[in-house]
């Protein structure tokens, strides 16, 4: 009798996988409901009992012939890493996995249908189990890796596109490089919580998220002068981060998490709100409408162009479009891709006024990255450090001649792992709530080089940096900050004015 019930066990993650794949061929791609997957997984179980038990029936030469197919049965929990590979939208397609599964559980029963002697009882049932999970897992991971792991780096990029860039940068007036010393003139705790800062165009006020009352985090804005900070999403649903003002300052765009489900668990989308002090609280549009992350985003040249990171089906890029009027809304269309991830995470962390240099990162988000800035007008990249939080965002100064680039050291041991893993590792570095990373540096210098560390102090040894934000004429910024204390979580906002004091500066 116990071996049917391990059978049962055993038939579960097949059945669950089988009621999907059934699922999207009948609903075309439309995902199971949880009763439908339960009920699926039940007869999964069922069936795999009936079917060891009619071999048994025929095949009662050997005492432990019910034990032989329990073991046997076993291989079918090779269907668990297929059946969450599916639900995460990672490849190969469900039916595929299905199929294989299927294939090897019936060569393991014919196996175990025939075989004598003893059959080594439930803890040879449990490493059956145990191997069958992990060689399914690794082939799934392996497979992902060689199918999209190699030709990261950015494409070439088309003519109109170059032409485009050329033709805005020549129309950016050039300012004058900030020369500032290494040893800034004041560090002063602007607020007590916050991330991923951003300021505003006129350098009035700092775009950030923090965690609300509620247990959500929300988007933020400090106008620095008084101090005052205003919840700008507090009553939309889901977490609502990263917000990114546009160059005009009419409006902000952030990603959410508020349309992920148990079907579509890793799903991201961009959301837009206007930045007018009327319309803080009013709600919020949908921009991109996608199953997988859509997040990380940045603006572009203008206030219509969008960079961020976009993955699926185990595949991330830097993607950009242009914000449209569509139906009564506004979309994202002409979607291109700017940077190609492969199976590592990739990110844009900040896109200079000039459209000249795009700051992107890819990788295991879980480590300290390597920064690369790429020229979107003809594909080349330029390194400029290989210590940089790609969970952070960086900043430029309003003409893009002058960059800040937070920098970190690896605190966890998830950091280790391989950086083509990066889209096995991203899930866990968005689900955010841990500190990952040890001590807070910035870099601030020329758009294209490896700029020169600040001398931070104290204020370095605080915590992990979530972000930094240059303001417009490069002669402060916004840092932010994060630890575990002892009231758990602690976050703060950091305004650190440089000292560029001497004519001339120095």
């Amino acid at each position: 009798m116990l071996w049917r019930i391990w059978c049962f066990v055993a038939g579960l993650p097949l059945g669950a996988l089988a009621t999907l794949v059934v699922r999207r061929i009948v609903a075309r791609d439309e995902a199971p409901s949880v009763r439908e997957l339960e009920l699926g997984a039940a007869l999964g179980g069922v069936a795999l009992v009936l079917v060891t038990s009619l071999v048994a029936r025929y095949r009662d030469d050997d005492h432990d012939r019910g034990l032989h197919l329990s073991v046997s049965a076993s291989t079918a929990f090779a269907a668990a890493p297929a059946l969450l590979c599916a639900l995460a939208g990672l490849p190969p397609p469900p039916f595929v996995s299905l199929c294989v599964v299927v294939f090897v559980l019936a060569i393991s029963l014919l196996r175990g249908a025939w075989q004598r002697g003893p059959a080594g009882g439930a803890l040879r049932a449990a490493l059956v189990a145990a191997v069958s999970i992990t060689v399914a897992g690794t082939a799934l991971v392996t497979f992902e890796t060689l199918r999209v792991g190699f030709g990261v780096g950015a494409p070439v990029p088309a003519a109109l596109l170059r032409t485009a860039i050329f033709d805005l940068d020549a129309r950016v007036p050039t300012l004058a490089l900030p020369r500032c010393k290494a040893k800034p003139a004041a560090i002063d705790v602007v607020a007590d919580r916050g991330a991923h800062p951003r300021f505003s165009p006129d350098g009035d006020s700092v775009w950030f998220d923090a965690m609300t009352q509620t247990g959500r985090r929300q988007v933020h804005r400090l106008a620095l002068a008084e101090g005052h900070v205003e919840c700008w999403t507090c009553g939309e649903e889901g977490n609502n981060m990263r917000p990114a003002p546009s160059a005009n300052g009419a409006v902000v765009v952030f990603d959410t998490d508020r349309w992920k489900s148990w079907a579509a668990p890793l799903n991201t989308e961009l959301q837009l709100i206007g930045a007018g002090s009327e319309q803080a609280g009013g709600g919020s549009r949908r921009l991109t409408v996608s199953p997988g992350p859509d997040d990380h985003a940045v603006f572009g040249p203008g206030s219509t162009i969008l960079a961020w990171s976009q993955g699926g089906g185990g595949h991330y890029a830097v993607v950009s479009g242009a914000m449209r009027s569509a139906h009564g809304g506004i979309l994202l269309g002409g979607i291109r891709v700017l940077y190609d991830g492969g199976s590592s995470w990739t990110a844009p962390l900040a896109w200079s006024p000039d459209a000249r240099a795009l700051v992107v990162v890819h990788g295991n988000p879980l480590r300290p990255l390597a920064a690369r800035v790429v020229d979107p007008a003809t594909g080349a990249e330029v390194s400029v450090g290989e210590d940089v939080p790609g969970i952070a965002s960086a900043s430029f100064t309003s003409d893009g001649g002058w960059l800040a680039l937070p920098t970190t050291e690896r605190a966890t041991v998830a950091g280790l792992v391989s950086d083509r893993l990066g889209f096995l590792m991203a899930p866990l570095a968005m689900a955010g709530g841990d500190v990952r990373f040890r001590g807070t540096g910035v870099r601030a210098g020329e758009a294209k080089k490896e700029g020169t560390a600040l001398e931070l102090g104290d204020a370095g040894a605080w915590g992990e940096p979530t972000g930094v934000a240059l303001a417009p004429d490069g002669r402060s910024l916004v840092l932010a900050q994060r630890r575990t204390g002892d009231h758990g979580l602690e976050e703060r906002l950091v305004r650190v004015t440089l000292d560029c004091s001497q004519p001339g500066g120095a």
